[in-house]
């Protein structure tokens, strides 16, 4: 899976690129702009200024909106019909700049779009894709062009679409919704700290569709995923790892991973056995060691203050979770050698993650003798059926909630191991 974030001013060419990359990558366009568009096409029509925030958000629960996709195309249906081009005019676009500088309208489409790109590999563009809507997208690229390149292309496709305009009007509506999209308080307009940056002004779109296919292409396997090709099964070969359950891993979909915690290597061993790329959590000591830190970070690590009540780390993995990555956490919190795991105690922290970005909970069981690692000892990583959100039994969340699910969730495990209560007993009475 990859998700693929565009941003840029007006007139780079943002929309007509990303549907071209979409075509070629055989993934699906999502044409945020036109969302905000249509939220200030409907402002228009119902006679409410774009720019009167309170009014605009007032109406917000007074209409209906749709996002379909028909052989890959986007389809915006406003109380069930379709909006077509009557969101492309510059009036649009000015409506369009305002109302996307309200809170309320942001976040009446922050869940829709993070949902669209949760469960499927999706490019999209607009002016905050990279540093709100999808922060952890593989790719990231800012793409823009000087604001004479961008009027003229404006321009050019405004009057093919025989609406009556001058250039002088286009330049001027530009340089006027660049200035207020850069400076406005909420979700400026701002090139993503780990955004590359394609300056377009002197490409033709052909050229620019490559360049941005080019860049995709280097970028969209993270360091983890490269090493995965062939780093695990050496790792598998070596440490005597059995995998079992994998047909219980569907590919391309993220889960909240949760397995017993033997060892520090548990880490290395369910990476080596998932399919995919894992977020785990490491405590923020080893980001300052040498070569080290670098390495964890680059592997996507999760910066873990355990001194700090782990509020950082929580809301990270919950945002990670919530964009479809795939976030392992040990109920148990702690590593347990030689200890059957149904004699340990649990942590909320799994259940609150996965409240939080209401995800599916992936069961994991880390199987060896004695449950603790030795010489050559045989290991094996069992995959469970993947726990659906609606079976943890969550409602409004809280430390019983958490409770409840978090045992759902390790009794779970339990289950994949074999350890069973009665077990458990009878090796406190042994």
């Amino acid at each position: 899976m990859v998700r693929i974030a565009i941003d840029g001013p007006g007139g780079a060419g943002k929309s007509s690129v990303a549907k071209a990359v979409a075509r070629e990558l055989g993934i699906i366009y999502v044409d945020t702009g036109a969302l905000y568009r249509t939220i200030a096409y409907h402002m228009v029509l119902s006679g409410i200024d774009p720019k009167d925030a309170e009014s605009v958000a007032a109406e917000l629960d007074k209409f209906t909106l749709e996002l379909k996709f028909v052989d890959g195309k986007q389809i915006i249906l406003l109380d069930g019909v379709d909006v077509g081009d009557n969101i492309r005019t510059p009036e649009m676009s000015m409506a369009a700049s305002a109302v996307s500088a309200i809170k309320e309208v942001r976040e009446y489409l922050l869940n829709t779009q993070r949902n669209i790109a949760r469960n499927n590999s999706v490019i999209m563009d607009g002016r905050d894709i990279g540093t709100v809507i999808l922060p952890y997208a593989e790719v990231k690229i800012f793409l823009t062009a000087s604001p004479e390149a961008r009027a003229k292309r404006r321009y050019e496709e405004l009057i093919a679409q025989g609406q009556v305009v001058t250039y002088d009007q286009v330049y001027n509506e530009m340089v006027e919704r660049d200035k207020n999209d850069s400076t406005r308080a909420i979700a400026p307009c701002v090139q993503a700290k780990d955004a590359i940056l394609l300056d377009n002004s002197k490409l033709t779109p052909n050229e620019t569709v490559a360049a941005v296919i080019k860049i995709v292409k280097k970028n969209e396997k993270s360091l983890y995923m490269k090493l995965h090709a062939w780093l695990p099964p050496i790792i598998r070969f070596f440490q005597r790892i059995k995998r079992t359950g994998l047909e219980n891993v569907p590919a391309d979909k993220g889960y909240v991973i949760c397995s017993n915690h033997i060892a520090a290597r548990d880490v290395i061993l369910i990476g080596a056995a998932y399919p995919s790329q894992i977020r785990f959590v490491a405590k923020k000591e080893l980001f300052s060691v040498p070569i080290l830190g670098w390495l964890i970070k680059k592997l996507g690590a999760i910066k873990l203050d355990r001194g700090g009540g782990d509020v950082a780390a929580i809301k990270t993995s919950v945002n990670l979770a919530r964009a479809g990555h795939s976030v392992a956490i040990f109920p148990q919190g702690h590593r347990n050698p030689g200890v059957n795991p149904a004699n340990t105690p649990t942590k909320n922290g799994a259940a609150l993650i996965a409240y939080k970005s209401q995800s599916d909970v992936l069961p994991v069981f880390i199987k060896t003798k004695n449950h603790k690692y030795a010489f050559l000892r045989k290991k094996e990583i069992i995959f469970g059926k993947p726990i659906p959100y609606s079976e943890l039994g969550f409602k409004n969340g809280g430390g019983e909630e958490y409770e409840a699910a978090t045992k759902i969730i390790f009794d779970r495990i339990l289950e994949l191991g074999g350890c069973k209560k009665d077990d458990a007993e009878k090796e406190i009475k042994d």
